[in-house]
Formats: C-alpha cells, structure tokens, sequence
C-alpha cells in the first residue's frame, strides 16, 4: 500500500517541476525585473517630506 503512494507522489512531483517548465522560467524572470524596477525606484524617489519647503514670497509694497 505504502509503494503506490510513493510512485503517484514521485510521478505528480516531476510532472508538477517539469511540465511547462518554459513559462514558469519566463515568469520567475519577469517577476524578477518587477522587483528589481520597483526596488530601485523607491530607492531612487524622495519621499515629499524630504523635499525642502519653498520660502515664503513676501511682497513689499
């Protein structure tokens, strides 16, 4: 009883990492880019509260 169960859980194992194995490469890639684009991106943008104050404009009459 215990031998089926180990050969269904092997074959369902290899197909789950083999099948398709292009398109799960293609979107670990792409996932990839996202995070890198968005980490720099947050890295690279001040928040509004960093950014200095405007001085007052004081008119002189």
């Amino acid at each position: 009883m215990n031998n089926w169960r180990t050969k269904l859980i092997s074959i369902l194992r290899t197909r789950v990492t083999l099948e398709n194995w292009r398109a799960k490469l293609i979107s670990l890639v792409l996932a990839t880019m996202l995070w890198y684009l968005i980490k720099k991106n947050i890295t690279t943008t001040t928040a509004p509260s960093e950014n200095p104050s405007p001085t007052p404009v004081t008119e002189t009459r």
